[in-house]
């Protein structure tokens, strides 16, 4: 019995032996599993990581002074060098990949290694977004966005109701000096059908007809610029060259080409996005009234309304725009005043009756209210450049002038008007009626222009900017495992 009793014993041991032996197996590949999978996590998420601090590295290469100038974020391909381009930026990528990788590999001791040995075998940037890229709206786009970010709409409204006023009222499409010119002509025809060769007559106020024709061609005759300068003011003897910058190389097909607007990111070619735009340019860059001195060009919102390649010859476009505006205002005033126009038809008849045909006094009264209407635009302008405001549309006692002072030749002994829209505020306005293409375009070589100024950017280039990236990654660990992923990233 006893012997029995120990063989069924030892029987029984061997039978928990061999369970114990089966389920340490199940347990221990358990184990390894799950330490192959924590391994696994630990790999990938190292990985990640690493892609992580790679590109907020890279993204925190931003152009400085892009920053310091334009309030703006872009990653200059190039690096300050003379050639640029995406794949200098995987390098830059690569290099701090490689240091994240193993931060501490030059702490090791001899012979010592980290268990991950983690690699980055594959890596390619696969989409960029250039601040030239879709017409110049990446870059607009981030102009737009810091806009609405830290200013209001109060601006912007007004601005929209001056283009209103000016559209409406067709104020940049009547040409009043070429009116006055036909009309001249026609006067002067009409004169010597009558055999009436001598104009030199003055009336008992001092009027004649050859003292508003002498007005006319003042006005015309080609020195308006220096006519309507303030006194002691120069003009800016800047000029550029053409060549080099974005907007010839982008007509000769010449720039980087990216996705352009990437997703996520809002189109900014609304009206409303176009006024905050010209907004933005006109905090950004100088103009006659307020130059930007460390710029190529001084003149800046007159070069991107004019396009011209020089500061003198952007303000004089400037100067004639906003004459033929002041004019066509001026004359519907006019028109709208009674008084005036009863003091016009006066001094028309009192001329006709001088010079026996007062038949044509109707027509003497539109030349002289045309004259009266550029004289008075011409001392308009220079109120504006000389720091002064005057209203889009005038009332009695906003005039400058009058019709004694327009025959006696004192234009601009008047004071000061400090009521109605600044020089600045003209320009806002022209920004928001031209073409959002040439603005956009133009407005880009005043960003290099202006960055090419600063030591170590003499070969700067906007279509070299980035803005996003879409990059694909590959790594692999010391056991042959490979995780590939992608990777999106961009300035907001």
């Amino acid at each position: 019995m006893v012997t029995r009793f120990r063989l069924l014993k030892k029987a029984e041991g061997a039978y928990l032996t061999v369970y114990l032996s089966l389920i340490f197996g199940i347990v221990l590949s358990l184990l390894l599993a799950l330490i192959e999978g924590a391994a696994i996590g630990a790999v990938r998420a190292q990985a990640e990581l690493v892609a992580d601090l790679g590109l907020d590295s890279v993204f925190a290469e931003y152009h400085r002074e892009i920053l310091n100038q334009y309030e703006l974020f872009f990653i200059d391909s190039s690096y300050g060098g003379a050639n640029g381009g995406v794949g200098m930026v995987e390098a830059h990528l690569s290099d701090y990949m490689s240091y994240n990788m193993n931060p501490e590999k030059e702490l090791l001791m001899l012979g010592e290694e980290t268990l991950l040995k983690l690699e980055n075998p594959y890596l390619e940037i696969q989409e960029v977004s250039y601040a030239s890229d879709d017409d110049c709206m990446v870059w607009k786009a981030q102009a737009v966005a810091y806009m609405k970010a830290v200013y209001g709409g109060d601006i912007i409204s007004r601005v929209k109701e001056h283009m209103d006023t000016v559209e409406s009222n067709g104020l940049t499409d009547r040409d009043v000096a070429a009116e006055v010119s036909e009309q001249k002509r026609k006067f002067e025809e009409a004169l010597a059908e009558n055999q009436i060769i001598e104009f030199g007559g003055e009336s008992e106020e001092g009027y004649s007809y050859q003292k508003v024709s002498g007005v006319f061609d003042e006005l015309i005759g080609g020195g308006l610029l220096m006519l309507v300068l303030p006194q002691d003011d120069t003009v800016s003897g800047a000029i550029m060259d053409e060549g080099p910058y974005f907007s010839s190389r982008m007509k000769n097909g010449k720039i980087n080409q990216g996705i352009g607007l990437h997703e996520g990111m809002e189109r900014p070619d609304g009206m409303i996005e176009e006024l905050i735009y010209g907004e933005y340019l006109m905090k950004m860059c100088g103009c006659y009234t307020q130059p930007k001195e460390q710029g190529l060009l001084k003149y800046q919102i007159e070069y991107i309304l004019y396009g011209k390649n020089s500061d003198a010859a952007n303000l004089r476009s400037s100067v004639e725009l906003l004459f033929g505006l002041r004019a066509a205002s001026n004359l519907t005033s006019i028109f709208m005043d009674s008084k005036k126009k009863s003091e016009a038809e006066a001094a028309a008849t009192a001329l006709c009756s001088l010079l026996a045909v007062p038949q044509l006094s109707e027509a003497l009264t539109a030349i002289l209210i045309s004259v009266w209407a550029l004289a008075e635009a011409a001392v308009d302008v220079h109120q504006l450049l000389d720091g002064g405001r005057v209203p889009l549309t005038k009332k009695n006692h906003e005039w400058n002038t009058s019709l004694t002072g327009l025959f006696s030749g004192n234009l601009f002994g008047g004071g000061k008007n400090m009521t109605g829209l600044s020089y600045q505020d003209y320009l806002r306005v022209f920004l928001g009626i031209m073409d959002k293409n040439d603005k956009a375009v133009r407005s880009l070589d005043v960003v290099e222009m202006d960055i090419r100024q600063t030591e170590g950017n003499e070969s700067f280039r906007i279509d070299r900017c980035i803005d996003f990236m879409k990059v694909n990654f590959g790594f692999a660990d010391s056991s042959g495992h490979d995780f590939v992923f992608q990777k999106r990233m961009c300035y907001e």
